[in-house]
């Protein structure tokens, strides 16, 4: 076989094989959700939520007030008020959280104000910290079910995040809603369905205590949540699907907010796929690991 046949078809296979992985995700997805029952009768661990935000005065109160009465006696709320200019923290004291503050004007980044709320925790540690958004809605039982089931697993779990698409944002914000939830919803769904680990989605994901309290959590990656669930699956913590319990945020209505966050989510998942997926198959494949192999 010549040099330029050869190279035809190792193109073609490269091209195809995301085409391959995406058809065989989707296929799968169809048989519906396996979720387990017996998981969910464990007893519930202690819980606290865990809530990074930075000026997040409009929408905090709300989030809260949604969110606090899902909580069981023992179990706690702390906003990090990260490098705020408005009254974030005082809304969140108010709402009846726990609260303290951040600054660091070099160190910006959610990650950042995630390892800080962890060390907090550390002084009253909980059994499982479940990270929310102060911009998210979470569904009604979401917070028992990530608990029940990081619990009885050990490892992180992954809620069904969505997202919605005011009517302002017309055709292309449905557009946008529905790939987002064939990414996040369908696609995970399927790999659940394989065996295989899910990404890490930046909101409604619980952490069993022993998975974070040393963990640098920390990275200056602009898609942060991706690199964070990769770093735990190299240490044995693959994320694990949970379409059972649910968040969603909305898309920001403003044109250039919408363009700087997808931006920031598609160049990072790119820059993410050309450094990691290559250590991931290699590691995955020396370690005959099929979680690491799955997530490359």
């Amino acid at each position: 076989m010549d040099p330029i046949t050869s190279a035809g078809f190792a193109f073609i296979a490269l091209v195809g094989l995301p085409v391959v992985v995406l058809f065989l995700q989707v296929f799968v997805a169809l048989r519906g959700d396996r979720g387990s029952e017996a998981v969910l009768l464990r007893a519930r661990p202690r819980v606290a939520v865990l809530m990074p935000a930075h000026d997040e005065a409009e929408v905090i109160e709300q989030t809260l007030r949604r969110l606090i009465p899902q909580l069981a006696p023992g179990d706690r709320v702390l906003v990090v008020a990260d490098n705020c200019t408005d009254n974030t923290a005082v809304l969140a004291l108010s709402a009846g959280a726990q609260v303290v503050r951040r600054l660091d004007f070099e160190r910006r980044g959610k990650s950042y104000a995630l390892e800080f709320g962890v060390r907090h925790l550390a002084l009253d540690a909980p059994e499982v910290v479940i990270v929310i958004d102060a911009d998210c809605h979470v569904e009604p039982g979401a917070i028992d079910v990530l608990a029940r089931e990081c619990a009885a697993r050990d490892r992180p779990v992954q809620s069904l995040y969505l997202m919605h698409s005011p009517e302002a944002n017309g055709l292309p914000g449905q557009v946008a809603a529905f790939a987002w939830r064939v990414k996040n919803w369908v696609r995970p769904l399927g790999l659940r369905n394989l065996g295989f680990a899910c990404q890490l989605m930046g909101t409604g994901t619980a952490f069993p205590w022993s998975a974070v309290q040393h963990f640098p959590i920390a990275n200056r990656e602009m898609a942060e949540d991706y690199k964070f669930g990769i770093d735990l699956a190299r240490t044995g913590y693959a994320p694990h699907f949970c379409p059972e319990a649910r968040v969603w945020s909305e898309f920001p209505v403003n044109a250039r907010a919408v363009r700087s966050q997808r931006t920031r989510w598609e160049h990072g998942h790119l820059n993410l796929i050309v450094r990691e997926v290559p250590k991931l198959l290699v590691q995955g494949l020396m370690r005959r690991d099929v979680q690491l192999v799955g997530l490359a």
